[in-house]
């Protein structure tokens, strides 16, 4: 969508993971065959061209290679409310990640989770309380109103999920796409994003809808479909 409004004059959509314009490594009859159908868009007199790429990347060898984040959960307390639920087991993932999260830091010097100026679990009781259809007390100190202050929150999280995910330690770096389903699929926050997702398409607000039309602000395109894993916790 962006290619389109940028109306750039020759352009090759390709449906490859982040960081990998030509496919997967070490595979050059595939990528000659993908430059070879980006040059080809000059076979047109006139622009803007936009050619989606036919075909998947074939697999690498390091798609073989196994990884995961585990994160065990030990059971949580009953709940009140459907935002206490949401909420506990949000909080829960977060404090079980900050080993890795610190280590990440620690190695980097820096992280991105800073956007929404609220501290982590301000930010967990928000998301929690918004994906569970109420009206959530935002903490003084917030970036910004609602509804703009979920594309804060989710990105915070979202970055803190991640710099703590690639700080494992192993053997084996997780690609993009490992990345992606790991925290889309199998995580608390992710369940916790679909249902902010859902509630902001379905709402009669109109700053609430069009933060819903804003692609990938909440949940990135590639992962709009869960695969059967709904409500997965992590």
């Amino acid at each position: 969508e962006h290619t389109e409004q940028i109306k750039r004059p020759r352009a090759l959509w390709v449906p490859f993971e982040l960081g990998r314009p030509l496919g997967a490594p070490n595979d050059p009859d595939f990528q000659i065959d993908v430059l070879r159908t980006l040059l080809r868009t000059f076979d047109k007199k006139r622009g803007p061209v936009l050619v989606d790429y036919p075909h998947d990347a074939p697999a690498s060898s390091s798609a073989e290679d196994p990884w995961a984040c585990l994160i065990p959960a030990p059971p949580l307390k009953p709940a009140r409310s459907e935002a206490e639920a949401l909420g506990q087991r949000l909080s829960q993932e977060i404090s079980l990640l900050r080993p890795w999260y610190d280590e990440s830091v620690r190695a980097q010097g820096r992280t991105a989770v800073r956007t929404s100026g609220l501290a982590l679990d301000d930010i967990a009781s928000v998301l929690s309380a918004y994906a569970a259809g109420e009206t959530p007390q935002v903490p003084a100190g917030a970036a910004a109103s609602m509804p703009y202050l979920l594309r804060f929150l989710a990105d915070d999280l979202k970055a803190y999920y991640l710099e703590a995910a690639v700080a494992q330690p192993g053997r084996f770096s997780p690609s993009s796409n490992d990345l992606g389903r790991w925290l889309f699929y199998e995580t608390a926050l992710g369940d916790v994003l679909y249902r902010v997702l859902r509630r902001l398409t379905s709402s009669q607000d109109p700053k609430e809808n069009r933060l819903s039309g804003m692609t990938g602000v909440i949940v990135p395109r590639a992962y709009m479909q869960r695969s059967g894993n709904e409500g997965s916790a992590g």
